[in-house]
Parts: structure tokens; C-alpha cells; sequence
């Protein structure tokens, strides 16, 4: 019996391989590890940069640390300082990262904390861990764009500030880009704290006061800050705080551009009052005192109240001599000067001379 063999049935395929896109060039700019494509700028420029030590990494021979670059360019630019905190406590490497954020004694928002209220709440405890001195002190610096304000401050007599926060350090500066480039969407409080500094930057509170100063103790120093569209005055000072105002603008405030009342005193140089529901500046009550420097500085187009107001028995004290007043104070539409109830203007008339001469008292030029 023969063997049936079944004829063999023979299927042939023809598969045809997509070349490959060679990648000579590439190799040849980027080194002879490259093995693929990227986009990203910043890992191009490593590439290119370091192509002569490009090599499969090998933890034992390569001269490359790449598992460090990753943790050092890469993740730790993306942790906040308070995840740094916390992981400071896992390893010599993490604490290390941690000094060298102390020992910068700056807090960038968002790129350190995302918000300006977290900053300040990381900077109180900061604040209890180190010393930071005037000349020293600890910056919050602001990136450009908007920073928004939104939690409430409860003042001693029980009355809530909204978009409010309270500055509850001393030794402190809040530094912007620009008055035309960072802006704070709130207000800031500060209570009998001394050294805070406000620079290059705008504030805009649609619920109250730009900045609220009050206590003996309380130092603040302002430079090119702009105070506009506030629900409130622009800045209120009050119960013998301090400030020293440069280079600063108020405009478009709902009240007064400042108020300066109960024996506070501000010192205003190169500023700007314009356009303000009230007043530009009004000073209010018995020992509070207004002086005014600088040949920029200009009071005008105000509404409803005087341009410069010292009344009840507050005095202001006008230091340019090289400028009439008329050129300084001008076309506020109730009147320029107000000086009622035992109120005093004086200015200095000659810069030969610190003697200063009344011009306005008890509502009546001199």
C-alpha cells in the first residue's frame, strides 16, 4: 500500500519593511548615543552641549551624574518649598536644597508658593526660625501678572476687611516687576510691624483700602507703587504709624487717595494724587502730620473735596521751594487747599532757607 503524500502547498509572503530614516546627522550633532526625536528645547540644548560625553549611562563608569540631573533640573524646580519642607527630613541631598532656599531669603511667587497669601503664611513661620534685619530682610518677590487676594481680615474692633490679608512679619518686602507689570487684586494690612517694604507694584482693592497702616511701631516704606481703583482710599494711616511714600501714584480711588488721621504721620516724595473721588491727601486730627517733597510731585483733578486737606487741627508741611504751589496743587474741582477747624498748610518758600510759612490756616490762605 502506498503512502498518500499530500502535495506541500508553499504560501509565499512578501512583506516590505519601511525604511528606516537614517539618523547620521542627528548622531553627528548630538552624539553617538542619540536614538531619537525631540522637541524640547532645554533637552536639544543638553544634547548639544554635552555630546562629546554622550554614552549609554552606566552608574559605574559614566562620567555623567544623570540620575542627579534629573532630580536637580527636573523635579526640584517642580516642588514648592513647603514639599521641600518636608522632604528635607529624608535626606542629606534634599536638606542641602533647603539651606540653599534659606539662605536666598526669597520666596518667588508662584514659582516657590503659588499664591501671595501662602507666601506670607510660609514667611510668618520662616520669620519665627531665622533673624531677618532691615538691611537683611526677607523678599516676597512677585512674578508680572495678577495676584489675587482672596481671603478676609478681621480687624481688633471686629469689622471684616474683604480681599484683605495682614502682614504678620516684620523685615519684610514685597517686590513686584513693575506698577505696570504686577499687580495685587486686594489690600494689605499692616499692624505695629516695622520694616515692611512695598516696591514695583500695583494695587487694586475693589473692596476696601490698597494698604491699611496703623500703630506707633509700624514703619512701611513704599517705592513705585501705584494705589488705583480701590473701593476705599488708597492708603489709610492711622494711630502714629509711619510711612515713607517715593515715587508712588494714587488714582482713581473711590475716597481719598491717602488719609493720614489720629497723630499718624506719612512722608510723601515724587508722588502723584489725581482723579480721585475725594481728596488727594487728607490729613485729619491732632498731631497727625503730611510732608511733602520732590519737584514731580503734582495734587490735581480730584472731585467732591479739597486736593490737599488738613483739618481738625492736623498740619501738612509743603518742602518746594522751586515750585509755586499752584504748579503743585491744581484744578481739583471743590477747591485746591482746605485747612478747616484749627487746620495748617506751610511751605517752605526759599531753598536758602528750612523755614516754613504758613499759606493756609483755618480755611483761609495767609
Amino acid at each position: 500500500m502506498s503512502k498518500r503524500t499530500h502535495p506541500s502547498t508553499t504560501t509565499t509572503t512578501s512583506t516590505r519593511k519601511k525604511p528606516r530614516r537614517s539618523s547620521r546627522v542627528a548622531r553627528q550633532k548630538y552624539g553617538p548615543s542619540w536614538s531619537g526625536t525631540t522637541s524640547d528645547t532645554n533637552t536639544i540644548l543638553v544634547l548639544d552641549t554635552r555630546k562629546n560625553q554622550a554614552s549609554h549611562y552606566d552608574a559605574k563608569k559614566s562620567r555623567l551624574n544623570l540620575l542627579q540631573d534629573v532630580w536637580e533640573y527636573k523635579i526640584i524646580p517642580l516642588l514648592h518649598v513647603t514639599e521641600l519642607a518636608v522632604l528635607r527630613r529624608t535626606c542629606a541631598w534634599f536638606e542641602r536644597h533647603w539651606q540653599d532656599f534659606l539662605a536666598r531669603n526669597q520666596i518667588r511667587v508662584p514659582q516657590d508658593l503659588p499664591t501671595i497669601e501662602k507666601a506670607m503664611f510660609f514667611a510668618s513661620i520662616l520669620s519665627e526660625q531665622k533673624e531677618f534685619t532691615k538691611d537683611s530682610p526677607l523678599v516676597v518677590l512677585l512674578s508680572e501678572g495678577e495676584h489675587s487676594v482672596d481671603g478676609n481680615m478681621t480687624d481688633e474692633d471686629g469689622q471684616v476687611h474683604e480681599t484683605f490679608m495682614e502682614i504678620t512679619c516684620e523685615n519684610i518686602s514685597f517686590i513686584g516687576q513693575g506698577s505696570n507689570k504686577t499687580t495685587v487684586c486686594g489690600g494689605f494690612g499692616v499692624g505695629n510691624k516695622k520694616n515692611v517694604t512695598l516696591k514695583n507694584l500695583t494695587l487694586t482693592n475693589p473692596n476696601g483700602y490698597g494698604l491699611a497702616v496703623q500703630g506707633e511701631e509700624a514703619l512701611v516704606d513704599l517705592l513705585d507703587v501705584t494705589f488705583q481703583k480701590c473701593a476705599k482710599a488708597g492708603m489709610g494711616l492711622l494711630c502714629g504709624s509711619f510711612v515713607k511714600v517715593t515715587q508712588c501714584e494714587f488714582s482713581q480711588n473711590r475716597d481719598c487717595g491717602v488719609v493720614v488721621v489720629v497723630g499718624a504721620r506719612g512722608s510723601f516724595t515724587n508722588c502723584t494724587f489725581h482723579h480721585n473721588e475725594k481728596s488727594g491727601i487728607l490729613a485729619h486730627g491732632e498731631d497727625t502730620l503730611v510732608e511733602i517733597h520732590g519737584e514731580q510731585t503734582e495734587i490735581h483733578h480730584n472731585n467732591n473735596a479739597a486736593g490737599l486737606a488738613a483739618v481738625n487741627n492736623a498740619t501738612t508741611n509743603i518742602y518746594i521751594p522751586s515750585r509755586p504751589l499752584t504748579a503743585v496743587v491744581h484744578d481739583n474741582e471743590y477747591r485746591d487747599l482746605d485747612s478747616a477747624v484749627n487746620g495748617k498748610i506751610q511751605s517752605q518758600l526759599s531753598s536758602s532757607s528750612l523755614e516754613l510759612t504758613v499759606i493756609h490756616r483755618d480755611g483761609e490762605s495767609m
